[in-house]
This record gives structure tokens, sequence and C-alpha cells, in this order.
């Protein structure tokens, strides 16, 4: 059975803003998804801004995000932005190109600074490059204009699937 939904196929009748505010939906409120990507990004994540090659986020840095320290804990950092840089690809879809969904090949993490429970971030994700079957995007999370974590996030892309008669 072809996999359905945002999280597969792009709407690309709908608006860049819209197609991204729809994955991200789906993400964090789909009743019948209860993954970790659910719990790091439901309730405290909004768009700021979704234009051709990038988006941007506002994320508020919960304490079920964090490790014992009272920071963001790194598994956290990497699934957020795992899940934000991917929106990104949504902004350049067009017919036949990033319609059909992707998936992670290697995400490369680096964590520069701490960041505490309770901190506002910024989240920005640009694409880097995109090609029939690879994409590669950037992802920073600042805080206070200084950048905490940073990743290098690159990506299967798959065809849209095609309903079999």
């Amino acid at each position: 059975m072809p996999k359905t939904g945002v999280y597969h196929n792009t709407d690309l009748s709908k608006s860049i803003v819209e197609r991204v505010q729809l994955l991200q939906k789906d993400i964090a409120t789909d009743p019948d998804f209860f993954g970790f990507d659910t719990y790091a990004l439901r309730d405290n994540v909004r768009l700021i801004s979704a234009t051709p090659n990038k988006t941007e986020w506002e994320l508020d840095i919960l304490p079920h995000l964090c490790n014992k320290s009272g920071n963001l804990h790194g598994g956290a950092a990497c699934t957020i932005l795992d899940n934000l840089t991917s929106t990104a690809l949504l902004t350049i879809a067009r017919p036949g190109f990033l319609d059909g969904g992707h998936v992670s090949r290697t995400i490369t993490m680096t964590y520069l600074r701490p960041v505490p429970k309770g901190a506002k971030v910024k989240i920005v994700c640009e694409v880097v490059a995109a090609g029939k079957h690879t994409a590669n995007v950037k992802g920073e999370m600042r805080l206070n204009d200084k950048i905490c974590v940073t990743c290098i996030h690159d990506k299967a892309v798959f065809a849209r699937q095609q309903p079999k008669l």
C-alpha cells in the first residue's frame, strides 16, 4: 500500500507556508502518531517564515527536552533539527522534484554552546543543494543571536509514488 499524507506526498497546490505548516502539524498533532518527534515538537514550536530555500522557527526549550544539567539534550537537539531542516525542502518542491518524500542519510551535529531550559531559540534551516536523488540542508539553533547548535543534514529523495492499477 502506498504511503500517503503530508510526510510522503507534498501538496503542491498549497503555498510554501501552508506546505511547511501542514508537515509540522502532521508530525506534532496527528492523533494516530506518538513518536519521539511528536514529543519533541508538540506545543513548543512556531513557524516564523518560509521562503524559497529557507524556513525559520522559534522553539521553547521545555523541561522534557533537557538533560540532568538543565540544558537541551543533544539527542533532542538532533531530533528537532532533523525534523525542521526537512521542512526547508518543501519550500523548493515542484512537480517531479522533492514531491514524494525523503529520509535522512546522515546528520552531522555540532554543539557549540549549551541551551538552557526555558530558553527561546531561533532555528534557521536552509537548503544547500538538492538534486533528483539527494539533498543537503544546514540548520542552526541560535540563542540571543549566538549559534549554539548546527547541523548538516543529508537526505535521500524519493519520487512520488504513483498508484498501481
